[in-house]
């Protein structure tokens, strides 16, 4: 009985720690002469506790732009009725532990934000069909679209 209770204690206390924002963060970098941009906003929890969020991400380059724009839900799990959310502890290139973060999905890209604490790094991923990849400023070799924005 008590861990069960302590169980289902932490795992509520879990789901209302993932990160969180305030207003309309704008995170911006520029790699290889293309400039990044990614805002953030409309932060909420649903009524079973899956934080989610609006996004724009944008690239620019000379006349070139490109944009995605979307929202994007905590990967996470449901256990008898109770929202469990999906928390990964990244490492470092020497293999240290770095801090715990969640992982959240859209049609078009995955993120990353810290599970805990100021809204620091944010990690972006897309896989990038040819129909996109067409209109990408970042002409790159990779097929895909990777960019780290840290605030």
């Amino acid at each position: 009985m008590k861990k069960s209770l302590l169980s289902a204690l932490l795992f509520c206390v879990g789901a209302a720690h993932a990160q969180g924002f305030e207003g309309t963060p704008v995170l911006k970098s520029r790699h290889a002469g293309v400039d990044h941009t990614l805002k953030l906003s409309h932060w909420r929890t649903d009524a079973k506790g899956v934080p989610a969020f609006d996004y724009v991400y944008e690239q620019r380059a000379g006349a070139c732009k490109f944009s995605v724009a979307g929202h994007a839900e905590a990967e996470f799990e449901e256990i008898r009725g109770k929202v469990e959310l999906t928390v990964f502890n990244p490492q470092d290139e020497k293999g240290r532990q770095m801090p715990p973060i969640v992982a959240y999905d859209s049609d078009d890209m995955t993120f990353s934000l810290p599970y805990k604490g100021t809204l620091r790094t944010v990690g972006l991923r897309s896989p990038m069909p040819p129909a996109m990849r067409v209109r990408a400023c970042d002409k790159g070799d990779d097929e895909g679209l990777t960019v780290t924005f840290n605030k």
